[in-house]
């Protein structure tokens, strides 16, 4: 099988966002006031931005026909945009 060739129109990203921290655990009063969210790392071929979200996809394939087309996405984040502390492109 020939490994097709890496012609992909969408960029990639690195993309460093803010989450929700939730912990079920019994907890001081200060403790618990001393949570704050969680940072997250996520990278990704870019599929959509907009005011309101960001998706990437962490992977991709082929169409079978001609190995060039790009046919099915997956391992897809959807990020809200209002969440995104910085995203910088990635050469591939």
């Amino acid at each position: 099988m020939k490994i097709p060739d890496l012609k992909v129109k969408m960029p990639f990203k690195i993309i460093w966002w803010k989450d929700i921290n939730s912990d079920a655990a019994w907890q001081t009063m200060d403790a618990a006031k001393k949570s704050k969210p969680t940072i997250c790392v996520s990278t990704g071929w870019l599929l959509l931005k907009n005011k309101n979200v960001t998706i990437i996809c962490s992977d991709f394939n082929y169409d079978e026909s001609d190995n060039a087309t790009i046919s099915d996405v997956g391992n897809v984040t959807t990020i809200p945009t209002c969440n995104i502390l910085s995203m910088k492109d990635v050469k591939i």
